[in-house]
């Protein structure tokens, strides 16, 4: 029997190598979508979707309505850096516009469309537990993110699961460096120091991060699960990161400092 998966954000190098993997069932179906079409094998069924464009939904939904999915699976996201008293108020309604709204659309339209035992996977961050400075758009949204997707379960009674990876090794890093390059290279700031290690620490995890074909093929073995959890903490960075949730705010706060203030020295 057929089960369709839609794959929102379907350009990520994350989707790209979860797609492979879900290749290999021969009874899955995928329905990609991004803002680039025409670049995979006829096997997927693509479509445009540009993810903060709400008339992109409206015709796509017209498209696709007469579609049962087993699972949703969205990919979309930018990540935004930033000290909170340089933040650019325009920047952070960027980032929570995809990451946030971007969401919201993809339950008001598409979720409608999910099977009685479907299920939503919003891919997270190990951002999400809020404990990283000078990435407080990105922790920001995400944090938003998965407090909506879990109040979205609890109001419907669908299955959400929040996938919350540590650094993978992809080029959203180098793409994230290139996005931010007018707040990283802004001279004369008080975070210069920070500004350089944050580029180095991107850097470094494009190539030395947890490998992303292990996350892909984690991420596939989540949705064919039949009970999945409502949390996956994917990456010994996350699952550590997990830990923050149990420690008082001034403890977390103390270890970040002194971590940061660490790496920041060696990376000298």
């Amino acid at each position: 029997m057929d089960k369709n998966i839609l794959i929102i954000g379907s350009s990520s190098e994350l989707a790209q190598y979860t797609i492979e993997e879900l290749k290999q069932k021969p009874e899955y179906k995928i329905f990609a979508t991004s803002r680039q079409t025409g670049v995979m094998d006829k096997k997927i069924h693509e479509f445009y979707l540009d993810i903060t464009n709400e008339m992109d939904f409206l015709h796509l939904k017209e498209k696709i309505n007469n579609i049962k999915f087993d699972a949703i699976v969205n990919f979309a996201g930018i990540a935004i850096a930033g000290a909170v008293e340089e933040l650019n108020e325009l920047e952070l309604k960027k980032q929570l516009d995809i990451n946030l709204f971007g969401l919201l659309r993809i339950i008001k339209y598409f979720c409608p469309s999910l099977k009685e035992n479907g299920r939503l996977i919003n891919i997270s961050s190990m951002a999400s537990y809020g404990i990283f400075p000078y990435l407080s758009p990105y922790c920001i949204s995400k944090q938003s993110a998965d407090i909506l997707l879990n109040l979205y379960s609890v109001e419907s009674n669908i299955k959400v699961v929040s996938i919350r990876p540590g650094a993978v090794a992809t080029k959203f890093w180098e793409s994230s460096i290139k996005l931010n390059e007018e707040c990283l290279t802004k001279s004369d700031s008080k975070f210069d120091e920070i500004k350089k290690f944050l580029i180095d620490n991107a850097n470094k995890n494009s190539l030395k991060a947890t490998n992303p074909i292990y996350v892909a093929k984690k991420i596939a073995h989540i949705i064919e699960l039949k009970k999945p959890k409502e949390v996956y903490n994917i990456g010994f960075d996350a699952k550590i990161a997990k830990l923050s949730r149990f420690l008082p705010q001034n403890i977390i706060n103390f270890i970040v400092k002194s971590v940061l203030k660490m790496r920041i020295k060696r990376n000298k």
